[in-house]
Parts: C-alpha cells; structure tokens; sequence
C-alpha cells in the first residue's frame, strides 16, 4: 500500500529522532476537495510514522499574509478594493471570523475534521507579525541577489522585479504591487507600482520601513525555503505542478540548502484532483469545495476516496456518474479484507487483500471501525424505492441473525447517503417509479407468455422479495427466455423502461391484486395500455 511504501522509504533514507510534516493552503477563497487530498495524504504518513512507533507532528498552515490576487466568485465587487492586500487584513465575507484568509481557513478546518484529520494549525500572518520570519528576511534581504539568481537559474525566470522580499506598503496596505529598491540593514526602500501585476494597482508610493515583525513577506518560493528552516520540516508534498522540472520545488529546494542551510523535506509529489476533468482553483471558484464533498459523501467514503487510489494516480471525481455506488462497492471489499472475510488463493491475491486492508485502514476517520453488515450501497438505494420493504428485516435476513446496533447504525448511514444520492446525483437509471396504468410498450411473444406465467406464480401465495426474485430465474429458465428479456418485461409492465431494481423486491413491496392485474394484461396479446387500476390514475406513482 502506498503509505507503507512511502513511510518505510522515509524511515531508510531519512532517519530523524522526530518527524516534522508540513502542508500548507493559501485561503484566498473557499479551498478545493484537491487541497484536502493533500491533508489526508499527510495524515496517512502521521499515522504510518505512529505505526512504526517513531514520533512526529503533522502542521498545516493557512498562508494569509499572501496578497488577495482575484476576487472569489462568492465574494461581492466591493471586496475588489482590497486586491494586492494580505488576507489577513481583508475583512471576512461574513461577520464573526476576522479576516478574509480566517474566513475560509476556518472552514477548511471543519472539512478536514471530518475526516479524521487533525494537524496543528499556524497562521504565516501570526508568524510573520511575532517575528518568526525575521532571520530569515534579514538573511534573504542580505543575500537578495543570491535568491534571484537561484530563481533564474533553476526556474529560468527572468522577471526584474523577482525581488524575495516585498514590503507592505504604509500607504495603501498592499503587499502584492510592492518592489524593494534598497536595504540599508535596518530599513527597505520600496515603491508601490501602479503596473507591477495586472490584478492589482498600486498607490505609487515611494518610502522606507522595517521589513520586520509583519513590515514585509518573502516571496512565495522564497517563504516555502524560509518555512521549512523555521519549522523544522522533514516531510512535505506537494501537487504536481509545483513539481515538475524548474518548478517552485526545485526552487524552494535550491534556496533552503544553498541560502538558508536546512535540508529539503522528503518530497511527496501527488496528483490533482478533478472534478469532471477540471483542475481545483481556489480563487477563481471553479470546481467542487472541499466542504462540499463531505455534504455529497460520508466522512469514510470521503478519506476513502483520497486514499484508494496511489497518490500519483489522478482522482476523477464525478459524483452524478457511477462514482459514488461504485465507490461504495471498494469501501466494502476493503472493509472485508481488513475483518478477515476475504481469502486468497494466490500470492497476488493474498498481497491485494492486504493492499484492501491498509487502505481501509488508514481510510478510517475516528478509531476502530466496527465489524458490521454492510448492505451494497445500489441494493439499499432500491430498496428504498418500494413502498413496503422494511430495509433492516431484509439486512437481518441478509445476516441470517439479529442486527446490532453496529449494523444499524451503518444501515442507516447507507439509507441516508441513498436518499441523498437519489435526490440529486444518481442516473436516471437508477430512479424508478411504478406506473399506475400499463405504460406503451412492445413486448414479445415470449415476454408475454412469462409475464403469464409469473402471474400464475404471484397468484400461488404471498412471496418475500426474495423467494420471488428466485421464483423469476427459474421461470425465465424453464421457458428458455434470455435473463436480459425476462426482467426487462417486469420492468417494461411496471416502470415503463427497461431496467430498474431487483424485480422480486419490487412485485413483493407492490398491492398483490395489483401486481396480478397488470403481469395478467401485459401477457395479452396486442394490449398496450393505459390500463386503470385501483392503485391510482394513469401516469400517478403508485407508493
């Protein structure tokens, strides 16, 4: 399993008495489900490191000394005002939470205690307002040119303005339009440019600061190298982008070693995630919010999906496909492999029963997960669908015992993740509803002769949903009528298309007067409806 990997590599090449793992977020809008990623990926290697009894700390930190360099799409035009400004200093969209960058860190908390991550949190405004930065601004405005050259030589970067450094201005409170133009040893001297950046106007003015306790920022690769040095980080990864080849990376790294005499961290490039084939942006309010996807997913199926697939493996999340049932199947397989109830015959299939396991492992949000029934996912959503089916007889009859109040409980979990995923991201395949009267359909000869048949079965007794479905194969097989054919006829009689749940759960949760009446018309020759029942009017849902 990729943590084990990961966390056995880190232990060989990177012995440490104490393990220091760092991520961290600019909040310039509300933070993407590809961010949390990068949460759970560092807190799987937190608890890989625990595993193996070595101790470590996993920080997160919310960079909101970064200049506001767009408006969010959420955010009204009066906050335009503020571009160029630190976050911090912005004021929050919403009352009650300080700033602008407190706003949506906050937040962002919130999601990722959901599941089960909890890193120690720092604030790069707090750290640069109490004077953590300030060796390491005074050694950047020292060896400035040091950094820029490092900048052009590693990324080929031939900006002018690259300066490490950038002053907040006094007069205007930007920080992203400001350019030093001399450092004397106590003071900068800076401008504030009208036409530095594009996405924000600087005052003009011209004047001299401290540079230190919040007077400027490093710029970001430069504060990336400065943050590892302060924090003492051993472990840090990163999306992909900022690691390709000449990447902010490869930057940070050449800084910290050559400029700030501190080690890279142990570097964990991982993949984007995607939401339909779109990259994350935070600003720019494309994509899915990480708060977002633990309203669509419970917290496990949530850390499950960060976790399943390599973390060099692109997530694709796409939650009105097949996604979430499918997702759900997974979840249970490894649920399986970590209880023991899975076996291999193989090598290879013992070694992906453990791989299972891990990840069901280090997929779980709070503790030990209990031992439980676990209903599929599609068949609850069916399930639910029939008027009279009472889902926990039909999981005790699945157990062939009592349900606990584990099974209970994770049945109704499942119930409520099916109402929600019915309500708003299942395929129409997936919804159903019985027609009233005998929908337009073409049947064939032979589905007319089953639905006869079946209708002399129904007519025998009262049959549980299961005894029914049974009663259905064998019929389909006695008269040599294809599975494809046979269950499609129930479904075209009933639903008015040809697909839908399990037919012997549907006829047995439906009025068995009205189940006879309309498998009895359907298997008429040449009669194609409406037919008008006692169960309601043509085109109304019979429940």
């Amino acid at each position: 399993m990729w943590v084990d990997v990961i966390v056995e590599d880190v232990l060989k090449t990177r012995p440490q008495d104490r393990y220091v793992i760092n991520d961290a977020k600019s909040p310039s809008g509300p933070i993407h489900v590809g961010s949390l990623r990068g949460v759970v990926l560092h807190d799987c290697i937190l608890r890989g490191l625990a595993a193996a009894d070595r101790p470590a700390r996993f920080l997160f930190g919310f960079d909101d000394y970064d200049p506001m360099d767009s408006r969010p799409v959420a955010a009204p035009a009066e906050f335009d005002q503020y571009l160029g400004m630190p976050l911090s200093e912005v004021p929050s969209p919403a009352g009650g939470r300080g700033s602008f960058g407190r706003y949506y860190g906050l937040e962002f908390i919130e999601v990722w205690k959901h599941v089960g991550a909890h890193p120690e949190v720092y604030w790069t405004s707090e750290m640069y307002k109490s004077g953590k930065f300030n060796e390491t601004i005074r050694t950047a405005l020292d060896r400035a040119e040091d950094l820029i050259q490092i900048d052009r030589e590693i990324s080929g970067s031939q900006k002018a303005d690259r300066h490490p450094v950038q002053p907040v201005c006094e007069h205007c409170g930007r920080v992203g339009t400001t350019v030093v133009v001399g450092w004397d040893g106590h003071q900068v001297e800076y401008e504030c440019r009208p036409d530095k950046v594009t996405w924000a106007k600087g005052c003009g003015h011209r004047g001299k600061r401290s540079p230190f306790d919040g007077g400027s920022k490093l710029q970001y690769k430069a504060e990336w190298a400065a943050k590892w040095r302060i924090l003492g980080v051993t472990i840090e990864g990163a999306g992909k982008d900022h690691m390709t080849k000449g990447g902010s990376h490869d930057v940070a790294s050449a800084m910290v070693e050559r400029i700030f005499n501190h080690p890279t961290p142990y570097p964990i490039p991982y993949e984007w995630f995607l939401v339909g084939g779109r990259k994350m942006s935070t600003s720019t309010g494309i994509g899915v919010p990480a708060a977002e996807l633990v309203a669509i997913l419970r917290e496990e199926l949530a850390r499950f999906l960060m976790v399943r697939p390599h973390y060099r493996q692109q997530i694709n999340f796409d939650p009105t496909g097949e996604t979430i049932p499918n997702l759900y199947d997974e979840y249970d397989r490894a649920a399986a492999a970590f209880f023991g109830e899975l076996e291999g015959k193989t090598p290879a299939e013992t070694d992906l029963i453990r791989d299972h396991s891990r990840t069901f492992y280090y997929s779980r949000t709070n503790g030990e997960q209990p031992r439980c029934i676990r209903m599929r996912f599609a068949k609850v959503a069916n399930l639910m669908q029939m008027p009279t089916v009472n889902l926990f007889d039909v999981a005790a009859k699945e157990k062939g015992a009592p349900l606990t109040a584990q099974d209970r409980s994770e049945l109704q979990q499942r119930m409520e993740d099916a109402r929600r995923w019915l309500g708003s991201y299942a395929p129409d395949h997936y919804r159903f509803q019985v027609q009233s009267s005998m929908p337009r359909v073409e049947l064939s000869p032979m589905q007319r002769e089953f639905l006869g048949q079946l209708a002399a079965v129904v007519a025998q007794q009262e049959w549980s949903g299961e005894e029914l479905h049974n009663r259905i194969h064998d019929l389909k097989s006695q008269i040599g009528l294809k599975p494809k054919d046979a269950f499609s006829a129930i479904y075209l009689a009933f639903l008015g298309k040809d697909s839908g749940p399990q037919a012997g759960w549907l006829l047995a949760s439906l009025d068995r007067a009205f189940v006879l009446a309309r498998l009895r018309q359907a298997s008429t020759a040449g009669v194609r409806g409406p037919f008008d029942s006692a169960q309601g009017r043509p085109g109304s849902e019979v429940r």
